[in-house]
């Protein structure tokens, strides 16, 4: 960064106008997914706190022995719970993890410019319209953790270069094996989107390189690397679908929920700054039809390849036709603007690539000064408009008059709360009680619960089970005492006769249960079906011990991951030492003399 000093201050200066209304008004908003995603993080800091790992949650989501966090991002997680740990307060937190995302999507983005011999000026407007636009501003707005894998996108720039080139030497597709698996650690259902773009690259790469049979072994060898690295966060999952029948995510109808690129509508947590995207897209595509003959063949390939992804995820595409046919899309994709989101840093940087081109080809002054202006004007618009959301929120969330369902954006039915305004619950991110913030709210999100029998994927069939789990578990938790011992949940209670009882408690098929010192079989436990179980409890007082015995295969893979990880980042360190051996010289990271 000492290179890019320019770069590095106005990203800093825009980062820190973005979360001004923040910091201004020392209020903390969180949105849609923010209990969610504060759960999981409480859970790492605290079993970091206390020394007590587990796969299954011990702190948070009820204490009902469920698992979210050993699916979802752990090893990122376990270091945001380190941060907040670190910090104190869960104020500080959401300015320090929003300062480092919207920092970091920037500067990726001004980088990956870089990479595709951008001047510098226009990389930086570059930068700051990516870190301002809907791909990232989800987290500040609403604390959607796709927002953090989607802002680190732009460094696969470089390996789609190589790719594309037919760089394929071992020392480059194992970095690129590396940043798919550093990728991995983020979200798994973005890089199962964005992989497939890759795809064309690689395949004019194959047709290029002369060495085809080693290139194809070498990248055979980043795919094994990726693999290893990412099974923290993928044996986790096959375990746990394997064995169980989970709460699939709620259907949702695709065309309704396609992105609005093309015709922007801002509503719930969308920014005025789409209007930026929206130019750019139309620009892009008369770009490439006035100047298609003055391109370089990769800016043609790049920009075809961004502008596709863009186009699938919106109402362009369609996904009437293509719900009916695969249904299970409604769930597991549920939003076709994800792909437009994820094509969105390659749509920007390929504009801007696609005008620079003609203006070096055409030796066209006026056209060069242009698109540098246009970048500049884009990037102060694009902020302005995105700082005016976030002030917007700020103001809504501050007002008497609203309620703690819609500060959330949600309904009041999926909220259980003694709280009934979102202004009630500022006290709680200033304090250094972390508990305090979790405690407040039960934002009924069932997600990763085992069921008796597959749900059907309409909304009315969720409805009725959100409802039923906050039943069933978040209204049940004050009959019970809790406490956390060696890696499980104790929960206590005293009964006044011998007979079944339904608990706020939930078993997966490796869960292990001992009730009054005993181990209990599953055929002792009824499996009620939104999740909750019953079993028979003594006259007076019992006690049951939750805990969780992950397979050997996934202890081995999370070890071996979680190893790899950490001589990664010791090898990494030490390069970047002045006296250290010179790693540069050997190209472990990929690096060029």
């Amino acid at each position: 960064m000492s290179k890019n000093r320019t770069a590095v201050t106005i990203l800093t200066l825009a980062t820190l106008v973005l979360i001004s209304p923040l910091v201004l008004n020392q209020h903390a908003i969180l949105g849609v997914d923010g209990y969610f995603q504060y759960n999981r993080i409480y859970e790492a800091a605290m079993q970091i706190r206390h020394g007590n790992f587990s796969f299954i949650n011990l702190y948070s989501f009820q204490q009902a022995g469920r698992i979210v966090n050993s699916l979802y991002s752990p090893l990122i997680t376990y270091l945001a719970g380190a941060l907040l740990l670190l910090l104190g307060t869960w104020f500080k937190f959401q300015l320090v993890s929003n300062f480092l995302l919207y920092f970091t999507s920037g500067y990726l983005m001004y980088r990956a410019a870089q990479k595709l011999h951008l001047p510098k000026k226009l990389s930086i407007s570059l930068g700051v319209i990516f870190l301002t636009s809907n791909a990232v501003y989800g987290f500040i707005l609403g604390t959607t953790w796709r927002s953090i894998a989607l802002g680190l996108l732009p460094m696969f720039v470089g390996p789609i270069v190589d790719l594309y080139e037919g760089d394929w030497t071992l020392t480059k597709t194992l970095k690129l094996g590396l940043t798919v698996g550093f990728f991995a650690q983020f979200q798994v259902l973005t890089i199962v989107i964005f992989l497939p773009f890759l795809v064309p690259f690689a395949l004019r790469g194959i047709f290029k390189t002369k060495y085809r049979v080693d290139a194809f072994l070498n990248l055979l060898a980043g795919v094994l690397f990726a693999l290893i690295l990412s099974l923290n966060a993928l044996l986790p999952m096959l375990e746990v679908y394997h064995g169980n029948t989970l709460i699939s995510p709620v259907a949702m109808d695709l065309v309704d929920n396609a992105s609005k690129i093309l015709q922007p509508i801002y509503t719930g947590v969308d920014s005025n700054s789409d209007i930026v995207l929206t130019f750019i897209v139309y620009a892009m595509i008369v770009g490439l039809i006035l100047f298609w003959s003055q391109l370089k063949p990769f800016t043609k390939f790049f920009s075809i390849t961004a502008l596709v992804y863009v186009i699938i995820g919106t109402a362009l595409f369609p996904w009437d036709s293509i719900q009916k046919s695969i249904p299970v899309l409604q769930s597991y994709l549920q939003m076709p603007r994800r792909i437009s989101l994820t094509g969105t840093p390659f749509l920007i940087v390929a504009t801007a690539l696609v005008y620079y081109d003609a203006a070096l080809n055409t030796e066209s002054q006026s056209l060069k000064k242009g698109v540098m202006v246009t970048g500049l004007v884009f990037g102060v618009f694009s902020l302005s408009l995105c700082t005016q959301k976030v002030a917007q929120n700020v103001h809504f969330t501050t007002q008497e008059n609203t309620s703690l369902a819609d500060g959330l954006q949600t309904t009041e039915t999926n909220v259980h709360s003694k709280l009934r305004r979102i202004s009630q619950l500022q006290p709680f991110f200033h304090t250094k009680d972390l508990q305090k913030l979790i405690i407040q709210v039960d934002r009924t999100t069932p997600d990763y619960v085992p069921v008796t029998h597959k749900i059907k994927n309409r909304p009315e069939d969720y409805h009725r089970v959100y409802a039923m789990y906050t039943k069933n578990f978040s209204s049940q938790q004050h009959k019970y005492k809790y406490k956390v011992i060696h890696g499980r949940i104790q929960i206590s209670w005293t009964a006044k006769h011998a007979k079944m009882r339904a608990l706020p408690v939930t078993a997966y098929r490796r869960t292990i249960l001992k009730l009054n010192g005993r181990q209990i079989d599953d055929h002792q436990i009824k499996h009620n079906w939104i999740g909750n179980i019953s079993i028979r409890q003594k006259a007076g007082h019992n006690v049951l011990l939750i805990g969780y015995s992950d397979s050997l295969v996934t202890k081995l893979g999370d070890a071996m991951s979680d190893l790899l990880w950490l001589v990664i980042v010791i090898l990494f360190l030490l390069s970047k030492r002045p006296t250290a051996f010179d790693w540069q010289q050997h190209q472990f990271f990929g690096t060029t003399k």
